[in-house]
């Protein structure tokens, strides 16, 4: 498995096992990678995941931006805060389990809330910057 795919899959089983994330978004935790077309609300959705090269000290490393969307009709702008902030929380605060991956660094770099142009949700962003090296 590639390191993305492996940060990518770790990032996903760890939103979703998280309790505070559970609370916000049910259990199972509605935190998606497009397994759903019509989700129910609330919910969060891998939107992307850049990675570019970061290899240091003859080690291969790899720095992985990735966006996650948050939708939601509950509870206006605090739900949605409520929500953003239950996933910054789950990320800050993990204990990474990656196979052939070490994480070096892992945290929140922009967090966001607005109205959707429905005016009937509201919708959240959170980017993540994860530094990660081959686990040797």
């Amino acid at each position: 498995m590639s390191a993305e795919a492996a940060i990518e899959a770790a990032l996903m089983e760890l939103l979703r096992a998280d309790a505070g994330v559970q609370s916000v978004f049910g259990q199972p935790a509605r935190v998606f990678d497009a397994e759903s077309d019509a989700p129910l609300f609330p919910y969060a959705e891998l939107e992307r995941h850049e990675v570019t090269p970061a290899g240091a000290a003859l080690v291969d490393g790899h720095e992985h931006r990735l966006t996650l969307a948050v939708f939601t009709r509950e509870d206006g702008l605090r739900g949605a805060k409520a929500a953003v902030a239950a996933l910054r929380a789950a990320v800050e605060g993990a204990a990474w389990s990656v196979p052939g991956v070490h994480v070096v660094l892992a945290h929140v770099v922009y967090g966001d809330v607005m109205r959707t142009a429905d005016k009937r949700a509201f919708r959240g962003i959170i980017r993540i910057r994860i530094i990660s090296e081959e686990a040797g």
